[in-house]
């Protein structure tokens, strides 16, 4: 039965990028909320503009949920950009959006691991636009290999799959009949890409915009061989560092969800295990939240 004491309880978990975020209220006994703002990162926004989009697209939609003026709020934030330090920034737009509430802000990374691994210890990756990695203790992440961004690394992720594709195109290492699909596709040409690539900005978007066409032909072997030896990258230079063992290593994001099959493949040839693969990570990082605060009053 649900008491007095749980319907003041709740949990407000967020998953955010540059371009979204991903809300979760969370009371206990009840159906939770979802909502989706725009992007927070903490290190692009100031204070002003993170609270304007918290007051103009996430409060108003809120509030009709919390029924009682005296309910503790617990605020999770996962986000691009929380580094130590911009997190204070974040965790004061958030403490003064609801009265009792209290804030904690933590790096994307840290919520994927919590989602996949629950309180576990493993590996846990971030396959996406970019790629990220770390090994996590069931609580914490006890050691990271930095990404490098796209220009020298991201490996795995769908910047370099997009990357390894248009570079095979342009240099004339596929067949006829697949380049003139992805000509045929696009319709751009050598020009057009060097312009994209090298004076436009969000080049990494416009690498990783060609994951459907990958997709489409993941059965071609030139494309299998692509998808495969940017993971066999993204093992070798991440993944081998945290020496694995038994450890299973996890995954969420875009890409390792859509090419999942690849990836386990890929996978055993290390003789890597492979766990959870999510594309998105807010419902098992609630999940995380509300057995630890089981844990704590239990």
């Amino acid at each position: 039965m649900e008491t007095k004491h749980d319907i003041r309880k709740a949990l407000l978990v967020a998953d955010g990028g540059s371009t979204k975020t991903d809300w979760c209220l969370a009371f206990p006994h009840r159906e939770p909320q979802l909502f989706r703002t725009r992007g927070l990162n903490p290190a692009l926004l100031e204070l002003p503009a993170i609270r304007e989009i918290l007051q103009t697209e996430l409060l108003s939609r809120l509030t009709p949920h919390l029924q009682d003026p005296e309910a503790e709020i617990h605020i999770y934030y996962y986000g691009a950009g929380c580094l130590p330090s911009v997190c204070t920034k974040m965790e004061q737009a958030l403490t003064g959006l609801l009265p009792r509430s209290t804030a904690e802000v933590h790096s994307d990374l840290l919520g994927a691991a919590r989602a996949l691994c629950g309180h576990e210890a493993g590996i846990a990756c971030i396959l996406g636009t970019g790629s990220n990695s770390c090994r996590y203790d069931g609580q914490d992440i006890v050691q990271h290999v930095s990404p490098l961004g796209y220009i020298l690394g991201d490996e795995g992720s769908g910047t370099a799959l997009g990357k390894r594709l248009i570079g095979d195109w342009l240099k004339g290492l596929l067949d006829e009949e697949l380049s003139g699909k992805l000509a045929e596709s696009y319709g751009w040409d050598e020009a057009d890409i060097i312009r994209k690539v090298y004076r436009e900005p969000e080049a990494n978007r416009f690498l990783a915009s060609f994951t459907p066409f990958l997709k489409a032909h993941r059965t071609h072997p030139a494309v299998h061989r692509i998808l495969t030896d940017c993971f066999k990258a993204f093992f070798e230079r991440n993944i081998m560092a945290y020496r694995p063992g038994p450890l299973a290593v996890h995954f969420v994001g875009s890409i390792a969800a859509i090419f999942r099959e690849e990836l386990e493949e890929t996978a055993g040839i290390y003789g890597i295990r492979i766990g959870n693969i999510l594309r998105e990570p807010i419902g098992r990082m609630v999940a995380y939240h509300q057995q630890k605060l089981k844990n704590e009053t239990d």
